[in-house]
């Protein structure tokens, strides 16, 4: 296995300064006064690892397809999603071009992901407007103002941070009343709650579109629908780690032990790192396949017959389709005391066997194998928890009360105007 650097193309969006962007605050102020918020128009700010995936990009293209009475543009900073979606014939800016900035300012609402927009100029652009938090995950981990208050080794600085950061949007969509209640109303300072269920989830529920496999690939997807009628496949996706750190700089794993267990098992194993982390690559092999970080994995979930994750949200996503999940916290205790605590007990939010050597990860993958699945009940319990109910309907509640926001029928809770 061969190790490079962290790979996330495009500009780091924390590192544009004014300099680099061309503007000074007299500059920013005479743009932002020259234009008017217009009513339906909205702007949807790429992620913080500025790929064309998540919440906001699913919204994005229900939006487009779905609600013609919207003017949406898809603002970014990384210059391959901006020829990706360009190519395609769809509305994009790149930041800091005139028309990004245009978009930003014009726009009654703007849509988000995370906060990175807020640590550097883009923000200026936004005030005024009607903030959509989308968020991108719900599981177990301390965000936000419970990170804030709670944790034990807060810095005033951080904690300063995290208050500013996880407040001030106008609303703030959620997955059930579980996480309304105990995340979202606890970790953002928001003006609404929207219960609405995650935008990416409904390619779980039903057949991707053929604009939804971009920042995806649509012909690895068709070639795990062929594995799958000879093998298992499943997705390890770990999450990544404050210090750098990941299981094989760990080294945690034997890689040959592991492809000679799942050669003999009949599985495929692919490998999925998040965007932060480093990126590898392997030998050739068809029992195991890592696949790029900045890949999308969502419009492909559907074909993956099991997941190994540690504390990443993806799991409770997955949850929708009923699979089984292992866990493999390998260094839960000190990720939870070093790195990230936990809001809520990590075995009972967990719905699946908790491993933490090899030899009890193939324990468990054996178990998959021979088809026992002895966590059915305790995922369909999580599953009711996070999300209520299945249903692949979550971009078109959101598009309808954002719309209603963006044609100014339904006032700030925040004590904007959402149109100007």
């Amino acid at each position: 296995m061969s190790q490079s650097p962290m790979d996330n193309t495009g500009i780091n969006p924390t590192q544009v300064s004014f300099e680099e962007a061309g503007l000074d605050m007299a500059t920013v102020a005479r743009f932002v006064s020259a234009h008017n918020r217009k009513p339906g128009h909205v702007a949807f700010i790429g992620r913080a690892d500025s790929q064309f995936a998540g919440n906001t990009k699913y919204l994005f293209l229900h939006v487009l397809e779905q609600e013609p009475e919207l003017n949406a543009t898809f603002v970014t900073l990384n210059q391959e999603v901006y020829s990706l979606l360009r190519d395609k014939g769809l509305p994009v800016a790149m930041y800091p071009e005139t028309d990004a900035l245009t978009a930003l300012a014009e726009a009654s609402c703007v849509v988000v992901n995370d906060f990175h927009y807020r640590t550097q100029l883009m923000h200026l652009f936004t005030n005024g407007a009607f903030v959509l938090q989308l968020w991108h995950g719900v599981g177990f981990k301390k965000i936000g103002f419970v990170e804030a208050e709670t944790s034990e080794h807060m810095t005033p600085e951080k904690r300063d941070y995290l208050r500013d950061m996880y407040s001030g949007y106008d609303a703030v969509i959620s997955t059930s009343p579980f996480y309304s209640r105990n995340l979202f109303a606890t970790s953002f300072g928001a003006g609404e709650i929207w219960e609405t269920g995650y935008p990416r989830n409904d390619v779980l529920l039903r057949q991707p579109s053929k604009l939804e496999f971009l920042g995806s690939d649509p012909k690895l997807c068709g070639r795990m629908r062929h594995i799958r009628t000879e093998r298992r496949i499943g997705l390890y996706a770990p999450t990544f780690r404050d210090d750098g750190g990941d299981p094989f700089i760990h080294g945690v794993l034997d890689m040959d032990r592991l492809e000679s267990f799942l050669a003999a098992n009949a599985m495929t194993l692919f490998i999925k790192m998040h965007q932060f982390c480093n990126t590898y690559t392997l030998d050739e092999s068809p029992y195991i396949q890592i696949l790029p970080n900045s890949l999308d994995i969502y419009p492909m979930l559907s074909q993956v017959d099991f997941m190994i994750t540690d504390y990443s949200s993806i799991y409770t996503d997955y949850l929708l389709l009923d699979r089984p999940v292992l866990f493999f916290p390998y260094d839960r205790e000190d990720y939870a005391q070093r790195l990230r605590e936990f809001q809520f007990d990590y075995d009972e939010m967990t719905p699946g066997p908790k491993c933490f050597s090899q030899e009890s990860l193939q324990q468990a993958l054996l178990e998959v194998a021979q088809g026992r699945d002895l966590h059915r009940v305790e995922r369909r319990a999580a599953l009711k928890r996070a999300f209520g109910h299945a249903s692949p309907r979550s971009c078109a509640k959101v598009a309808a009360k954002l719309k209603l926001a963006a044609l100014g029928q339904v006032h700030s809770p925040m004590g904007r105007a959402a149109t100007g």
